[in-house]
């Protein structure tokens, strides 16, 4: 059985949902910046409010980890900007252009990145957008794929399976069951960004928490892993 509680902490409700099964104690669970508390059937809502009082410092500070992402609604027509691999483009859409299927071009150049869109008929924001996810999600696959194969070579840290999702605040997860997934959104920031992503939840496989020994690990793999952190703190605009 499912349901919500709240907790106000140093002046902010913070919603966490209760999960209720056959279990032996108490977990809190904090994914993609959201608070799952899962406890025994019979553990009664006092006693669980406690539980998560208890710990409210911790959930807060965990939670305020989690990068707040801008959302805007572009109209994905000339002018928008958009970040590739740590890179500003400008997009430009040519419509009615002389070509056989609708095509996308990037550009870098000392004048200004192009994201070029051409479509084959009319101007169609719908399938500029389209056309642009598309390519997100084709560059998402391919450079987190890259570096995860490559780290996972290099440390000899094995998940079970690595995947690409979308999340609302999160980078990156590494579950119990040593399944590692990873946020699309990375591919806007630059692939040392990326590998730094995919290292920290190959940590995880080792250290299920971010403890010295954790942090250690991840120095040693990655020394400079702290210019990566500077640059999430950068925020990108995840767009609708």
């Amino acid at each position: 059985m499912i349901n919500n509680g709240i907790l106000k902490y140093n002046n902010e409700i913070i919603e966490y949902t209760i999960n209720r099964g056959k279990r032996k104690r108490a977990y809190l669970h904090i994914n993609d910046g959201k608070l799952e508390v899962r406890v025994p059937s019979r553990l009664s809502e006092k006693e669980i409010q406690k539980i998560v009082e208890e710990k409210a410092k911790w959930i807060y500070n965990t939670i305020k980890k989690y990068p707040k992402i801008e959302m805007i609604e572009l109209k994905f027509d000339t002018g928008d900007i958009f970040y590739i691999l740590g890179k500003r483009y400008m997009l430009e859409v040519y419509p009615n252009s002389k070509i056989e299927k609708n095509k996308i071009e990037i550009i870098d150049s000392e004048n200004g990145n192009k994201l070029n869109v051409y479509l084959k008929g009319n101007k169609d924001t719908t399938k500029v957008k389209r056309i642009i996810q598309k390519y997100y999600n084709t560059l998402a696959e391919e450079e987190i794929s890259f570096a995860m194969e490559k780290l996972i070579r290099k440390t000899g840290l094995i998940p079970d399976s690595f995947k690409v999702r979308n999340f609302k605040r999160a980078w990156g997860n590494c579950s119990s069951k040593k399944i590692i997934s990873i946020n699309r959104e990375v591919v806007t920031y630059s692939r040392h960004a990326i590998e730094y992503v995919c290292l920290h939840e190959l940590c995880h496989l080792k250290y299920m928490n971010h403890s010295k020994n954790f942090w250690n690990l991840v120095s040693f793999y990655m020394p400079d892993y702290k210019m990566a952190e500077e640059e999430f703190k950068q925020n990108r605009v995840r767009y609708k």
